[in-house]
C-alpha cells in the first residue's frame, strides 16, 4: 500500500505540470479517437486535426508539436500492456488510478479507472495534418474488458472536476502543436484538443467531406460508415479511392469488376496507418455499373459505381 501511494503522488506531481497552459482554446482544434483491431487484439489511439497545414500559424507542410497527454477510462481492473510508439515518445508504464479512497469520497464512479498517458515533451513531427484524416500516435494491447467499454475520457466528464479539486490533477487531454498560436518568438502554447470521436462518426465525416467537394450529384450506393470511399460517382475518366486502414502494412488489393465477375482492374499496395488515397482510370470502360471490390485480410467490402461518358 504505501509502494502504491508513492506511486500514485509520484505521478500526480507529473499531472500538475499539464495545469500551466490548461485555459485558452486555439482556432485550429484536434479530437482524440481510439480504435481496436479484432484480429490482433490492438487498440490504436489517433489525432483527428479539424484544420490543414500549412496554415496562418504553421507554414509548413508537416505539423509539429512537443506536449500532449491522453486519457482513457476503463473498465475497473483493465490493464494496459505493451505500449508502442507511431508518432511520438510515450509513457510505456502509465499509472491507472481513480479508485483510491479520496476519489471515492469524492464521487467518483468506482466502476471505472483512468490511465493518463503522455508524450514526452520533445518536439514530434506528426506528418502532414488534412482535416477530418487520421494520424495515429501509439498502440496497445490490454486485458480486463470489453473493447467498447475502453473510452477516450470525454472533455465534461465529472472525474476531471473530481481530480482538479481533490488532488489539483489535470487529467484532461491536452494537445499543442506549432499550429495552436500564431507564429511569434513571444507566443504562449495554447491547448488545441476539444474532444474525442468515435471511428464510425469519423468515416462519415469523411464520406461526407467527400460528398462536399462534387460539383454534381452523386450515386450514394454505399453506406458512409464504412472503411471505403469512392469518387466522383457518377465517374468519367479518373475513380479516386479512399481505404482506412487501422493497421501499417497490411496488403490492401482493389479490384474494378463489372457485374458479370470478369475483373477489368486491378491494383494492389501495403497500407499505411489512416487514409490511404489512390486513382483508377476507367476512361477506356462502357457505361455501365461497376463493383469496386476491396480486399485486406480476412475483410472484403464492395462499393457500386456508375460509369458515364
Amino acid at each position: 500500500m504505501i509502494r502504491k501511494k508513492i506511486t500514485l503522488v509520484l505521478a500526480m506531481c507529473t499531472l500538475v505540470l499539464f495545469r500551466l497552459y490548461a485555459q485558452e482554446r486555439s482556432s485550429l482544434t484536434v479530437r482524440y479517437m481510439l480504435s481496436y483491431d479484432d484480429d490482433l487484439n490492438t487498440y490504436t489511439a489517433w489525432v483527428v486535426p479539424n484544420y490543414n497545414t500549412p496554415n496562418e500559424n504553421n507554414a509548413e507542410t508537416d505539423e509539429k508539436g512537443a506536449t500532449a497527454q491522453l486519457t482513457l477510462r476503463v473498465p475497473k481492473g483493465f490493464n494496459i500492456e505493451n505500449i508502442r510508439d507511431i508518432r511520438g515518445a510515450w509513457d510505456k508504464n502509465p499509472i491507472r488510478f481513480g479508485s483510491e479512497e479520496g476519489f471515492q469520497k469524492a464521487g467518483a464512479d468506482m466502476r471505472f479507472e483512468y490511465y493518463v498517458i503522455g508524450k514526452a515533451p520533445v518536439e514530434t513531427n506528426y506528418g502532414s495534418f488534412r482535416q477530418n484524416e487520421p494520424v495515429a500516435l501509439f498502440s496497445f494491447s490490454g486485458k480486463g474488458g470489453a473493447p467498447q467499454d475502453l473510452n477516450i475520457l470525454e472533455s465534461r466528464d465529472p472525474f476531471i472536476t473530481i481530480a482538479d479539486q481533490q488532488y489539483a490533477l489535470n487529467v484532461s487531454n491536452s494537445f499543442y502543436s506549432r499550429s495552436g498560436q500564431s507564429r511569434s518568438v513571444n507566443a504562449t502554447p495554447i491547448e488545441q484538443f476539444t474532444a474525442p470521436i468515435d471511428m464510425s462518426k469519423l468515416l462519415t465525416e469523411l464520406a461526407n467531406k467527400v460528398d462536399a467537394q462534387m460539383t454534381a450529384p452523386t450515386f450514394q450506393e454505399f453506406n458512409k460508415e464504412m472503411q471505403l470511399i469512392t469518387y466522383p460517382n457518377p465517374v468519367v475518366n479518373l475513380l479516386k479511392i479512399n481505404y482506412f486502414s487501422i493497421r501499417k502494412d497490411d496488403v490492401v488489393q482493389i479490384e474494378l469488376v463489372e457485374m458479370n465477375g470478369q475483373v477489368r482492374n486491378k491494383t494492389q499496395f501495403k497500407a499505411e496507418y489512416g487514409v490511404n488515397t489512390l486513382e483508377m482510370p476507367v476512361s477506356s470502360l462502357s457505361t455501365g455499373i461497376y463493383l469496386v471490390r476491396m480486399k485486406a485480410g480476412k475483410e472484403m467490402v464492395n462499393r457500386k459505381i456508375l460509369k458515364v461518358n
